[in-house]
């Protein structure tokens, strides 16, 4: 006897279903016999009953067999009307009822309308499609014809005759959908049931209730099943696994995540190949791939996801089958059980109800996924098949499902990976009361401005730190917005003018008839009065150069003179071990698996995954944009050429794509060597002159405190705590090492500063003349920072800066005010952070190295 021919024992759960079904429908029977009357009013009011169990619980098996025990057993003959919510399950449902209920006659609406023919038990499967619509002469069974009656004329007949009518209406969480309401008509008007069955994993309330509202039915009776009465029973796995992949900092840029998430999956469907495969079980397990709808005009998301498929070691194209509502397989209910195939794409058949016990695996690309999935992936991949019942339990690995969700934003953050995550578990908690759900974290919700509030999102804010304030600033001053006099002022003072400045910069560029009012951008502080300037002289006779050196930036076509890009090159590739790079193609990972049903259940499993090239070309071209004026383009095929040399001289065997591959992955994977080799390039061909005088005098504020070796014999206004601070030390200087100091500020057109290789300018704090010191007028250059407890100080800028040397002043001199008095500053090039290392020493600023 072949295993479909055997018939399935009940389980405890599934006969207390089967006779709490059998008995309310035998008392709303007795009700309808005893007052025939009032027969549609008991059956709107007590003939619908809710069968609310868990997918591969078998809802089929209980509502068959209700059925076939009723044959006989009412005081009137039943004819059934069983609704699918979908073409391909009408022949599983129809194999599944032949095959376990052999008293149930199965009949053809297309044939089988004659009343007189009909039997007490007979059941008709269909999809609402078959039958419900606005217009019956829209469907053929519900038109007459000269050989039989329409479905309209046989359900009048039935009833005449005294014949109930019953309607099963399996997956009803989907039945309620789009088509609600000419189901509704037609069950209603045209069905008009004694007794109504629905059946469901997934109960949607909202369109459960839709349809009660609809077709006036009172849903009174509900029978629910637990989860774990079906893992007792064995139809069930124990546990549900999520797998989610775990890559090494700055891998996700190499790794075509939806690739590697394939790759997972497969990984663990072949541990479940080998270990059915040690246990002799003649069974080939099957994986599902849940692609996401084609968007219009866009890629076919079923034809991508199978050439990523046949990249991965092992599978070929004869194991791969699809079904799509654009490629359907008409044999789809059949390939569940057609071992040639170990995977399946397919888009809706997630949510079908379709039967997989071969399932363990799942992989979901699809971006949309409401609480319905999560149910619907414990029926495809959580029942358990006939092969494995006798030793359910005993195995971990066989007695699991595994899930694998894709997040293509992962290295953005995992928020859309935790939203995947939340709707899985908030789907599985209806499961079952016990579930223990593990809260992963959630990201906040992005804080929208309401038009109340928007006026005020205009209003700038002070400067909370001199930092801030200086780069403010300085960007107020470039633009024009503020005169440059406004630096010499106290600090309420700038703070005052970057308020006002900025507000009339927004409102100089709010849109024709914007929400903000126009006004004049203001000169100084609107409300600050204007104080007297006194001149201030340079005080030559203490060595004070007449004017600073700068550093000026290269202009576009030195950028891009090949001498120059190819230097680059070859300054990168010198210090890159990129030869070692050149054949690495994959990437160390794990994969991370914890169970949802079972606490403190986790594995974790190594992988190797395969770069994309592809994925690598798209995220390197940020790479090489590391100066506006330099061309990514001629920068990227240079490094290329001077790989290709390297590797030829080493006799190392390339290809292109090999070359293109290492260059990207490194210019990604060490941005800060390719910013030093262009800062290396840049420093030899940099410019310098002197043709900016210091301001002689300088105006300030008039009776500004003097200062003994200031450039202008006074304390400048203008300059924060730390900064006063610091400029008060030097003045103080009891070594004789200070000559003079001078206040360098940002921005102004004779200050010194020096050329980052991105092309942004830098301009130290000070400028001090230091006795002995064997630079350009014994100048050294201070920079004043914060304490770095805010993070600030170990930007990426900041130690971009901290590793430059002026072409004529060399190595700038970094600093903060510490517990006791200034520490020195220097950068930790392992540690990639700036830290101090001892105080702060005038006696040292005469050395050149940093």
């Amino acid at each position: 006897m072949s295993e479909a021919e055997v018939l399935h024992g009940l389980a405890d759960y599934q006969l207390e279903a089967v006779t709490a079904l059998q008995s309310t429908i035998a008392r709303v029977a007795d009700h309808i016999n005893n007052r025939p009357d009032h027969r549609r009013e008991i059956a709107l009011k007590s003939g619908a009953m809710l069968l609310q169990a868990p997918t591969g619980s078998g809802k089929t098996l209980i509502l068959g067999r209700s059925i076939e025990g009723l044959i006989g057993a009412l005081p009137m003959k039943t004819v059934w009307f069983w609704f699918a919510p979908y073409a391909g399950l009408v022949v599983q449902t129809r194999d599944a009822l032949s095959d376990q209920c052999p008293g149930v006659r199965l009949r053809e609406l297309a044939a089988d309308r004659a009343v007189s023919g009909l039997r007490d038990g007979d059941v008709f499967v269909q999809t609402w499609g078959a039958v419900a619509a606005n217009n019956k002469d829209a469907r053929k069974v519900r038109r007459a014809r000269e050989d039989g009656l329409s479905l309209d004329d046989m359900l009048v007949l039935l009833r005449e005759s005294g014949v109930a009518v019953g309607v099963v209406i399996d997956e009803a969480h989907l039945n309620f959908g789009a088509s609600a309401g000419a189901a509704a008509k037609f069950y209603l008007e045209a069905l008009q049931p004694d007794f109504t069955l629905l059946a469901t994993a997934t109960p949607n309330d909202e369109k459960l209730e839709a349809f009660e509202r609809a077709a006036g039915v009172e849903v009174e009776s509900r029978i629910v099943v637990a989860r774990d009465r079906v893992v007792e029973a064995g139809l069930n796995k124990r546990g549900l696994m999520l797998g989610y992949l775990r890559m090494n900092p700055g891998d996700e840029a190499f790794i075509d995540f939806e690739q590697a998430t394939l790759t997972a999956a497969w990984t663990q469907h072949r541990q479940i190949c080998e270990r059915l495969s040690d246990k002799a079980i003649g069974l080939t397990p099957l994986m599902l791939v849940q692609v996401e709808d084609q968007a219009s005009g866009g890629e076919d998301p079923v034809k991508r996801v199978r050439e990523k498929l046949l990249e991965i070691t092992g599978i070929r194209d004869d194991m791969i089958a699809v079904h799509t509502s654009g490629e359907p397989d008409a044999d789809f209910h059949m390939l569940a059980y057609d071992d040639s195939k170990q995977l399946l794409i397919f888009k809706v058949a997630v949510a079908t109800g379709f039967d997989a016990p071969r399932a363990w695996t799942l992989v979901s690309v699809r971006p949309n996924r409401g609480a319905a999935f999560g149910l619907q992936i414990v029926g495809r991949i959580m029942r358990v098949h006939p092969l494995l019942r006798s030793g359910h339990g005993s195995d971990d690995l066989l007695d699991r499902g595994y899930v694998f969700l894709t997040d293509p934003d992962m290295q953005a953050g995992l928020s859309a990976a935790v939203d995947e995550l939340k709707a899985v578990r908030q789907s599985l908690t209806v499961l079952s009361d016990q579930l223990d759900i593990v809260e992963y974290g959630a990201s906040a919700a992005a804080n929208l401005l309401s038009d109340v509030h928007r006026a005020s999102a205009y209003a700038p804010q002070p400067p909370t730190n001199a930092e801030e304030r200086q780069e403010r600033l300085a960007l107020l001053i470039d633009e024009g917005i503020i005169g440059a006099d406004v630096a010499a002022m106290d600090s309420a003072a700038i703070d005052h003018a970057i308020v006002a400045g900025e507000t009339a910069r927004v409102a100089s560029q709010t849109p024709l008839f914007g929400n903000l009012p126009e006004q004049d951008a203001p000169t100084i502080p609107l409300t600050t009065k204007v104080s007297k300037l006194t001149p201030y002289p340079l005080r030559l006779e203490l060595g004070v150069p007449e004017a600073l050196w700068q550093e000026r930036p290269l202009g576009y076509a030195e950028l891009n003179d090949p001498a120059f890009i190819d230097e680059i090159a070859a300054e990168f590739c010198n210090r890159s071990s990129l030869l070692a790079q050149i054949h690495q193609t994959r990437r160390a990972a794990s994969m991370s698996l914890r169970d949802l049903f079972l606490a403190d259940e986790e594995r974790e499993i190594s992988l190797s995954l395969r770069v994309s090239n592809a994925r690598i070309a798209e995220k390197a071209q940020q790479a090489f944009q590391l100066n506006d004026s330099v061309d990514p383009r001629l920068l990227e095929r240079a490094l290329i050429e001077a790989l290709r040399v390297r590797a030829f001289e080493q006799g190392i065997e390339f290809s292109d794509q090999d070359l293109r591959r290492t260059i990207q992955m490194a210019a990604m994977r060490e941005p800060d060597a390719l910013l030093l080799a262009l800062k290396q390039a840049q420093g030899k061909r940099v410019h310098v002159d002197a043709n900016e005088p210091i301001p002689n005098p300088l105006f300030d504020i008039d009776g500004a405190d003097p200062a003994a070796k200031a450039a202008h014999g006074i304390f400048p206004g203008g300059m924060n705590k730390p900064e006063r601070a610091f400029a008060e030390f030097l003045d103080t200087d009891q070594s004789g090492a200070v000559s003079w100091w001078l206040r360098n500020p940002e921005n102004v057109t004779w200050a010194t500063r020096m050329m980052l290789p991105t092309g942004q300018r830098f301009f130290p704090d000070f400028a001090v003349g230091i006795k002995g010191r064997s630079t350009r007028d014994s100048v050294a250059l201070v920079e004043i920072k914060d304490d770095g407890v805010d993070g600030r100080l170990h930007s990426d800028k900041n130690i971009l800066k901290i590793q430059l040397q002026h072409r004529e002043y060399r190595n700038v001199f970094w600093t903060y005010s510490g517990e006791q008095g200034f520490e020195r500053l220097t950068y930790n090039e392992s540690l990639n952070r700036i830290g101090p290392i001892e105080p702060f020493m005038i006696s040292k600023m005469v050395l050149l190295s940093a």
